[in-house]
């Protein structure tokens, strides 16, 4: 009888339900596998409203999705990946270094470079974006690139078009879909700023983390670096066709998007081009020499099969091409075994048999600068308590300070988060703004916007006055 009673019981008892950790790890891999929509359903279910709005973007991006021809793809440790880039030698310096004080984050600091731009820790902890310039003797104090460009995120490998009028670089904070996405901003020679990022879409961007995006300089081929269908220690490097990736038109298919997301290389030997990172100056030992003579005759034989023989000739060229890439494979072998050493010896050569060569660059030594430094402004303070200020009155000329936020009502002290002293003013729309800071420049005021926003004010913005009356960020900085 007690066994019955004790079946019934348990018979009785509510079904468990699925895990929060459950469906969250369920929604992660719709997201992953680009199905935003059920991906967001799950998310929001759960309250990871972050993640969803991510899913929602994912969506929106299917507005804009390129299909560009994907030349190669070739994978590289996450380690040293840059280096196979098609960018001069020794342009890469290790960190930490006078710039990054972190391990793990290369600086791209070409010979002759007047400027860096690179990424680094903010004063938030945050990696954001800076510039500095060479004034001869020293350099110019780092400052941000713009608000525009910040995030409480983290922003990384910063790269200017060969005409220096793009900058490229990589976001886990802007509007995306999750990890990092790659965005573009144009110089704005009139104002003399970069310009609002745009999210570069699919497929640069995607759920994974996609970044360090260059174009070569004869125009030829945009790349960039993604982590999909990777393991945690490598990335695939991308090379597509230049002209091909800029195109836009909204794809609605879901069998579509992933094609075009998987950025297969399309086999055409009309389209190789094993000359792209290799440098005809490749040192003169033993295998080099055979190494180019073999890419030589790849070349020959990809040139006679694109001048369209007869169906006999074509099935030779091609038969005689596999054992030429065959030849060239096993030579990489031997530059994979020996590795890299600087100075006069071998470089490592991947991928000539493919569409296109990588061939690895040395590292640049160690960066030695003098640099001019931002005195930080102390106009703010972080106390267990904000303050109001009693005095709302602010300098003569151009001041800038920190929009906290508007309301309709009075902001009580636990409204402030410990900043003080906060400035409240009654606007025109009868809402009250709160304003923190009082900053003789532009890029004092930026240095601190990360910190501010993380103290819980993520939509804090910069603004601008000139003699207590408010003027647009843009004037204000044209005056400066």
């Amino acid at each position: 009888m007690k066994r019955f009673f004790w079946l019934i019981w348990l018979f009785l008892l509510p079904l468990p339900s699925l895990s929060a950790q459950t469906v969250l790890d369920r929604a992660d891999s719709l997201h992953r596998a680009y199905r935003f929509q059920e991906a967001m359903e799950l998310y929001l279910s759960v309250g990871e409203e972050e993640k969803a709005a991510a899913s929602q973007n994912g969506l929106n991006m299917r507005d804009f999705c390129a299909s560009p021809h994907v030349v190669a793809r070739q994978r590289f440790s996450r380690r040293d990946f840059f280096l196979y880039y098609p960018l001069p030698q020794n342009a890469w310096r290790g960190s930490p270094n006078p710039l990054d004080s972190l391990e793990g984050f290369p600086l791209y600091f070409p010979k002759g470079a007047d400027a860096i731009y690179y990424s680094a820790p903010d004063r938030s902890g945050s990696r954001s974006l800076f510039v500095t310039e060479d004034l001869d003797s020293l350099w110019r104090a780092p400052r941000h690139l713009g608000e525009e460009l910040l995030s409480t995120g983290s922003e990384i490998f910063p790269m200017l078009s060969p005409d220096g009028k793009t900058l490229y670089f990589a976001s886990d904070g802007l509007y995306g879909m999750g990890g990092y996405d790659l965005y573009s901003s144009a110089w704005d020679a009139e104002n003399g700023c970069w310009g609002a990022p745009v999210n570069m879409g699919f497929p640069f961007s995607s759920p994974a983390d996609d970044f360090l995006l260059m174009d070569t300089e004869d125009g030829k081929y945009s790349l960039f670096a993604s982590n999909r269908d990777c393991s945690p220690d490598s990335v695939y490097i991308y090379v597509l066709e230049f002209a091909s990736s800029r195109e836009r038109k909204p794809v609605r298919s879901q069998e579509e998007l992933l094609r075009i997301a998987s950025l297969s290389p399309v086999k055409d030997p009309a389209r190789m081009d094993n000359r792209s990172a290799v440098s005809s100056q490749l040192p003169g030992n033993a295998n080099t020499r055979l190494y180019a003579r073999k890419m030589e005759e790849a070349r020959g034989i990809i040139d006679a099969i694109a001048s369209g023989p007869s169906q006999q000739v074509l099935d030779s060229l091609r038969s005689l091409l596999e054992e030429v890439n065959l030849e060239l494979r096993l030579i990489e072998q031997s530059f994979l075994q020996s590795g890299v050493v600087s100075g006069g010896e071998d470089r490592e050569v991947v991928g000539a048999s493919s569409a296109y060569t990588f061939a690895k660059n040395a590292l640049g030594g160690r960066l030695k600068l003098r640099l001019g430094r931002h005195v930080r402004n102390r106009s703010y303070r972080v106390m267990p308590m904000g303050r109001f200020s009693p005095d709302n009155t602010l300098p003569a000329g151009i001041v800038y300070q920190i929009e906290l936020f508007s309301s309709p009502r009075h902001a009580s002290l636990e409204d402030l988060h410990g900043l003080s002293p906060v400035y409240e003013r009654l606007g025109a729309n009868l809402r009250y703004s709160y304003f923190v800071g009082t900053f003789p420049t532009y890029a004092d005021a930026l240095l601190e916007l990360n910190s501010v926003r993380k103290l819980g004010f993520p939509q804090a913005r910069i603004t601008a006055w000139r003699d207590g009356r408010q003027v647009t960020v843009l004037q204000a900085r044209n005056e400066e």
